[in-house]
């Protein structure tokens, strides 16, 4: 079988088996993920192979106070609140860990927020790390952590945008 590319979550996707090893990404998938896709609170992709769910990310527009994103992408006089992108939730199955699925979202979902942020605004992208070894991964992606919340960490458009023109996507 082959995995499917990045697409909307729907009702046709099986996420009974998916299982990250993260127990709150696991169930946030299984129990909130279609309806808050459903709502336009979040729009979820998915990779699956044969409709069964292996991969998936959250996307969804936010805005925080100035005072919590970090000095170097609140340069100037930014609006309050600074109009933001969230990554929520992004996670791979663990039978599928390894090959390339959890890299690709990350890349798929940049390109979606330097896209987004080109038409309607948006001066960084911020994740909500589940936990200190979610920090390091996004940490290794050039990401900065806030200075009130270790776990929420934040990575600008711009520099996002130069990433992936130059080929690196991470």
């Amino acid at each position: 079988m082959s995995l499917s590319a990045p697409e909307p979550l729907t009702a046709t996707r099986n996420v009974s088996n998916f299982s990250c090893g993260k127990a709150t990404l696991d169930r946030w998938l299984k129990t909130r993920a279609l309806s808050h896709q459903q709502k336009g609170f979040t729009a979820i992709l998915v990779v699956h192979e044969a409709g069964q769910v292996v991969g998936y990310d959250g996307l969804a527009p936010t805005a925080v106070v100035p005072s919590i994103v970090p000095r170097s992408i609140r340069t100037g006089q930014p609006p309050d609140p600074v109009p933001c992108l969230l990554l929520g939730q992004l996670a791979t199955d663990t039978e599928w860990a390894g090959r390339g699925i959890g890299t690709g979202l990350v890349k798929h979902a940049l390109q979606r927020c330097v896209q987004a942020a080109a038409l309607i605004g948006g001066r960084a992208l911020m994740v909500n790390a589940v936990d200190e070894e979610a920090v390091g991964f996004w940490r290794r992606r050039g990401f900065t952590s806030s200075k009130d919340d270790p776990l929420v960490l934040f990575r600008s458009i711009a520099d996002i945008a130069v990433s992936l023109a130059e080929g690196t996507g991470r």
